[in-house]
This record gives structure tokens, sequence and C-alpha cells, in this order.
């Protein structure tokens, strides 16, 4: 399943309405808090990945892909600072 997260090209400029309920509204809002998310990223989430978050346990999986995704990218730049601090320290 693909992350809305790194979908995302550029700023996020473009905004969309969309009429829901005040219940409607509020059932959305506690989904995406019991997933960890803002009501941004989760809508986002279930519009736009393969198979929609249907419930806690796919909010969660949903959450672990971008943990692992921000992980790594981390250790990739960890390394790259490494090499860089390598090439300039003074060699005795």
């Amino acid at each position: 399943m693909s992350v809305a997260l790194e979908d995302a090209v550029g700023p996020r400029t473009t905004r969309l309405s969309v009429l829901v309920s005040s219940s409607e509204a509020n059932a959305i809002a506690q989904r995406a808090e019991a997933a960890n998310l803002s009501v941004s990223a989760y809508l986002r989430a279930q519009a736009l990945n393969a198979a929609p978050v249907e419930n806690d346990q796919d909010a969660l999986a949903v959450f672990d892909q971008i943990i692992d995704g921000i992980i790594t990218r981390i250790d990739e730049t960890n390394t790259s600072l490494e090499a860089a601090l390598a090439r300039m320290t003074p060699k005795p």
C-alpha cells in the first residue's frame, strides 16, 4: 500500500471542500485521532491508498509505514553526513 505522504510532490496548496454532517465530522476526527494522524493526513490516506484504512489495525499499519519511511530517510541522511564528515576530517 502506498503512503499518501510519499506521493506528495511539492507543497500542498490546493484545498478540497467536502460537506459532512456534524456526526460524520466527529467520527472522522475520532478515527484520525485513533490512527494518530491529522484529519487531513487521515483523509489523504483513505482517498489515495489502494486499500483504504477500515479499522484501527489498518490505521496503525499506515502509521507504521510512515514511520518506516522516516527512519529510512534518517538512516540515508546519517550515512551521507558520516561520509561527508569523513572526507572533511584531517588525516594525521
